[in-house]
């Protein structure tokens, strides 16, 4: 029987954003799964402790966890997760950026220019970065996987949310064309857009028990989402189990971007149900 094609074990990622909500959820799957990974966030409590704790859990004796603390809109610390991942493990195969940002509301013509810096820096630029940085590493492994955690405003125009939406949808295009140039290489480049997912950055939404129900109602599922089930989804993007796919968007939301609702037009065609709807079709 061949190699199990949802082992990690010959994999090296690093995790952008990796010790809180879905980033904890993907940095303790991979871990589970035998990858030896790269934890970064801005604290350096929160890296160590993640790592002590999948080293003793997992390592059998070895490290497999490394904490890298790092701001991911500065490209030097970027370069310091390139840089301890190879002086730790020799190699990288994967990388996912999982970070978010709370997106400005308010008309796209009122949009401060700060905050348009802000979100392009954030959302694009250093995605772009660290992107750059693993993909000569990556190719030098013989082919590896990157995974952008998006967001499904990158499918909607929206009233509010202009600045972000954009941004999002930016990020998916920057994806494809790194999936086109790099596919060569053996390198896949995939993203995923989650929703109304349980985690710690929509702890307010989720405190507010009316919206929650407003946001289970407004799905196909009927429920909101958890962290494992992103953490699941990446772990297969990264995995040999996907060996053949790249250039995606995986939506995993509960089928939120169905827009499942009924038609402005139900009431208005009622009318022509049963035999007035025969009727109706033969004078057409």
């Amino acid at each position: 029987m061949g190699k199990d094609q949802f082992d990690l074990s010959d994999k090296v990622a690093i995790v952008v954003g990796g010790t809180k909500g879905m980033g904890e959820a993907i940095s303790r799957q991979f871990a589970a799964s035998g990858a030896r990974i790269v934890i970064n966030a801005r604290s350096k409590e929160d890296c160590e402790a993640l790592a002590a704790e999948l080293n003793a859990k997992h390592g059998g004796g070895k490290v497999i966890a490394v904490a890298k603390t790092g701001d991911m809109s500065v490209k030097a610390d970027l370069q310091g997760l390139v840089d301890i991942a190879l002086e730790k493990f020799g190699k990288i195969t994967s990388m996912v950026y999982t970070p978010s940002l709370r997106p400005w509301f308010g008309s796209a013509i009122d949009t401060p220019d700060e905050e348009m810096d802000q979100e392009f820096l954030f959302f694009f630029k250093s995605k772009w970065w660290i992107t750059s940085l693993c993909i000569p590493h990556m190719a030098q492994a013989g082919g590896g996987s990157v995974v952008y955690i998006g967001s499904g405003s990158c499918f909607e125009a929206t009233i509010e949310r202009s600045l972000t939406s954009c941004m999002r949808a930016a990020e998916v295009q920057m994806m494809k064309n790194f999936a086109a140039e790099f596919g060569k290489d053996n390198i896949r480049f995939n993203i995923v857009p989650p929703a109304s997912i349980n985690s710690h950055g929509s702890q307010a939404l989720f405190a507010d028990e009316d919206t929650v129900a407003k946001l289970r109602a407004a799905l196909p599922m009927r429920r909101t989402g958890e962290t494992f089930e992103i953490a699941n989804a990446v772990t297969f993007l990264i995995s040999d189990a996907a060996s053949f796919t790249t250039g995606a968007v995986l939506p995993v939301d509960g089928g939120r971007l169905l827009h499942a609702k009924p038609s402005m037009l139900t009431n208005a065609f009622a009318k022509f149900q049963g035999g007035e709807a025969n009727a109706h079709m033969k004078t057409r």
